[in-house]
């Protein structure tokens, strides 16, 4: 799992920025083809950012391939402009399953907290 080899994260302009002990940090920077027709950045790009940093913290955690099982988000702030970051916490990793929380800021708001699953596929 390559990173800078990812061309999803490169099309939608994700970027890694630390890899932790128990997780990891991304960051997005934002653009207005983030925005929805609201004029706020869409649900589904801050998810994505949320994911990332869960999978690819996961990923370098347990050495294994990963997939997200199950993903709740709750969205606390709107924004429309800004750098997103998105860092992730490991809380318990199983044989099978990795449960893993995830913070997403903009600047030093807090925007969006996750609470995730990972499937080990290896």
């Amino acid at each position: 799992m390559a990173l800078q080899g990812n061309r999803f994260h490169k099309s939608v302009g994700i970027e890694f920025v630390e890899l932790h002990e128990d997780g990891a940090t991304m960051r997005l920077e934002v653009a207005e083809g983030h925005l929805n027709g609201a004029g706020v950045v869409h649900g589904g790009v801050t998810f994505t950012l949320a994911d990332s940093a869960l999978g690819y913290g996961i990923y370098k955690f347990v050495g294994k391939p990963c997939t997200t099982a199950e993903m709740k988000i709750n969205y606390l702030k709107p924004v429309s402009s800004g750098v997103l970051t998105a860092r992730s916490y490991i809380l318990r990793a199983g044989r099978r399953l990795v449960v893993a929380r995830a913070e997403v800021c903009c600047g030093d708001e807090r925007i969006a907290e996750v609470l995730s699953t990972f499937a080990i596929l290896g």
